[in-house]
């Protein structure tokens, strides 16, 4: 019975995501869709307890877990804002572009990381009921990883045909993923950008 209702409940809310996703830009609406999908597996999985969740939000704990959250959200935010602004421009390689190429999966992930981390915490600490554990919770936000590292390795091959030169001496300049750590290698590019997120939730979770 309790299965069917979370069944219901995810039906309802795509019912609202589908059409807000198909009115977005076919790009804009495609980068939406494994951060959506995230957050209607992870918010969905706590019936009882997301009231105490978002309770424990305003308090002190868990305050390395908010500390992503809250940076993850900022760089969404800004990073989206300022590509608006900055879209018939050509190119972006300012703002928090100039940080790295995908500023907004970035946030996205820190977003989801610390969510994540605080899901499986309120799994194991708190009488939360939910249909996924909290091994399946990290898969959830380790498949969105691997979905926007796949989903910005795409977009770069769309940017190099779009801007040529312009894009390779961007990429040349600023790192992919993570702050600080550029390479000329794509393969390792990838390679840090799902193991960093990685060790840095695998940190919290050991910590938690």
């Amino acid at each position: 019975m309790a299965t069917e209702k979370i069944r219901s409940g995810l039906l309802k809310v795509a019912g609202y995501l589908v059409p807000l996703v198909q009115s977005l830009p076919a790009w804009t609406g495609l980068m939406t869709l494994p951060f959506a999908g995230y957050l209607i597996l992870v918010f969905s999985n706590f019936p009882v307890n997301l009231l105490r969740a978002l309770f424990d939000f305003f308090v002190p704990f868990p305050i390395l877990e908010k500390a992503c959250i809250i940076t993850g959200f900022a760089i969404l935010v800004y990073s989206v804002a300022y590509l608006i602004t900055k879209r018939k421009g050509g190119l972006i390689a300012s703002g928090p572009y100039g940080w790295v190429r995908h500023p907004q999966y970035l946030g996205m992930i820190l977003l989801t990381l610390g969510l994540t981390s605080w899901s499986v915490w309120i799994l194991n600490n708190t009488f939360g009921i939910g249909f996924l554990s909290p091994l399946q919770t990290v898969g959830v936000w380790f498949i969105e990883l691997l979905a926007y590292v796949l989903l910005a390795s795409i977009e770069e091959q769309h940017l190099s045909k779009q801007h040529g030169a312009a894009f390779e001496h961007y990429k040349r300049q600023v790192p992919f993923f993570i702050p600080l750590l550029k390479t000329s290698n794509r393969g390792l590019d990838i390679l840090i950008a799902i193991l960093i997120p990685t060790f840095l939730l695998l940190g919290l979770l050991v910590i938690g």
